[in-house]
């Protein structure tokens, strides 16, 4: 659990860097210049605003690099590595955990300007920048007939979301984000510069493919792309009166062997305390065809509203992630279940119980997203050389990802809800275990500060991941000066 507020508060205070802040900054003053920012400047203050939560926003590093090239990441590690200075590492900056992508007192290395987006001549591949939201990527793509799976909401960055598996809207067409890198660059901790692929230093392409930040800082992803053109897709919102019809119709739609690889879906169970508990679809198709026989069992159900319509990959992300502005305390976790009716069930009486205990917070908004992992995906993985993220062994039937998205104003009641999303979580994984459908993956992008993402991964992929760790960070680099992010 977290500390309480007061007490990490405290801790946060103590300086973060074997040297004083202010060498480790002046030392990178003195080789990158102005790139270097400082609390109260308009290029600091930018940075730490543009975080997505309040937590992120609430932490002061000591100063903030700006970086423009894979170069500027390079110089950095050397003074960083050989001061003994502690930084972080932020893309999109879209992280819920205090600390993920800034660090008090230390050196905040801010990758938003590394931002490029190049496709090939051939449109088959495109080399994108860790600091592009997935709104900029897919807008530059839409009108080139072709996208990379990515994040559902635009605001999301590139970068960690990549290096944390990646589950997009047409995972099944393309897999998650991760298995769709053909190259990366990758800035390790000694300052080289390197790239990966699955010829050229093969571990490490195949480690960064969901073991997130534990090996070097990544500049470039050069992605292979998929043909894709108009979409249908948005929310359909129905009332909570409808539950039962809505866990059928997604038992069947997971389970079904004939399961359309256009057709991505999330069961979205949302409460606050003005509307109550509702249940919003979000439906996505990679064709321009309105209301596709893929969703017919969840179309037929009587809704209250819909925003779906024929448009680009861009505009549903763009929609969905204006749903979750910045500034708000955020906090989320990920459990996964089997796909069975009985387990839908009781993780719906579970999150519908739960509620009641954050009523109270101001501003809650207390959702439960309910999205399938089924073998077009994983196959896709297969395809295209796997991954470390531990489903090679899907059931039949699939999988479900049931990922709580916790939204209030205030930090005075972040332990309170903290609380009650780990009991909620820690029910569900009960239910689940009971029931014999309980399944160890946890997304790591949406996983909570008290959960092990990577441990879920399996004991053979945790054992490989360490090896490739001390190859290519054998002082730890990246488990030590970097506190931020899961580790090892």
């Amino acid at each position: 659990m977290f500390l309480s507020l007061f007490v990490a508060a405290a801790f946060l205070a103590i300086p973060s860097t074997g040297r004083a802040p202010s060498s480790c900054c002046a030392s990178l003053v003195s080789s990158l210049g102005s790139k270097i920012s400082y609390p109260s400047s308009t290029s600091y203050n930018k940075s730490i605003q543009s975080y997505w939560s309040q937590q992120e926003q609430s932490i002061s590093p000591a100063c903030v690099l700006s970086a423009t090239s894979s170069q500027d990441v390079s110089t950095a590690l050397k003074l960083l590595t050989s001061g003994d200075c502690k930084f972080a590492v932020r893309s999109g900056g879209h992280a819920a955990i205090a600390g993920h992508a800034n660090i008090q007192g230390g050196v905040t290395i801010d990758l938003t300007a590394l931002n490029h987006i190049v496709p090939s001549a051939d449109h088959l591949s495109v080399s994108i920048g860790p600091g592009n939201t997935w709104g900029r990527v897919y807008t530059a793509l839409d009108g080139l007939n072709v996208s990379v799976p990515g994040g559902r909401d635009s605001p999301v960055g590139v970068g960690g979301l990549t290096l944390g598996g990646g589950f997009g809207y047409f995972a099944t067409l393309a897999g998650f984000a991760c298995d769709n890198i053909l190259q990366y660059e990758v800035v390790l901790a000694s300052g080289e510069i390197v790239q990966a692929t699955s010829q050229e230093n093969h571990d490490l392409w195949l480690a960064l493919k969901g073991g997130s930040s534990n090996f070097g800082i990544v500049t470039n992803f050069n992605f292979q792309t998929f043909p894709l053109g108009g979409v249908w897709g948005g929310d359909a919102y129905f009332a909570i009166g409808t539950v039962n019809q809505q866990l059928s119709a997604l038992y069947n739609f997971t389970a079904n062997r004939n399961y359309d690889r256009q057709a991505g879906l999330m069961v979205n169970l949302a409460y606050t305390p003005s509307t109550g508990p509702i249940l919003t679809n979000t439906y996505a198709y990679a064709a321009p065809v309105a209301y596709p026989s893929a969703f017919e069992e969840f179309t037929a159900i009587p809704q209250l509203s819909n925003t779906t319509q024929i448009s680009s990959l861009a505009t549903l992300a763009i929609a969905e992630g204006s749903a979750s502005p910045n500034g708000y305390q955020q906090i989320t976790f990920a459990v996964t279940v089997k796909n069975s009716l009985p387990m839908l069930k009781s993780l719906f009486e579970l999150w519908n119980a739960s509620s009641n205990a954050v009523a109270g917070i101001a501003g809650i908004e207390w959702t439960i997203t309910l999205a399938p992992i089924v073998p077009a995906i994983t196959g896709q993985s297969a395809r295209k050389g796997s991954n470390v993220l531990g489903l090679d062994d899907l059931p039949s039937g699939g999988l479900i990802l049931a990922i709580l998205s916790a939204t209030f104003d205030s930090a005075a009641d972040y332990d309170f809800v903290d609380d009650a999303a780990q009991r909620l979580a820690d029910n569900i994984v009960a239910a689940a275990k009971h029931a014999g459908a309980y399944n160890d993956y946890v997304d790591l992008n949406h996983a909570a500060a008290w959960q092990d993402p990577i441990a879920s991964y399996g004991s053979d992929n945790v054992a490989f991941l360490k090896r490739t760790a001390e190859q290519y960070d054998p002082e730890a680099v990246f488990q030590n000066l970097m506190p931020g992010g899961f580790k090892l």
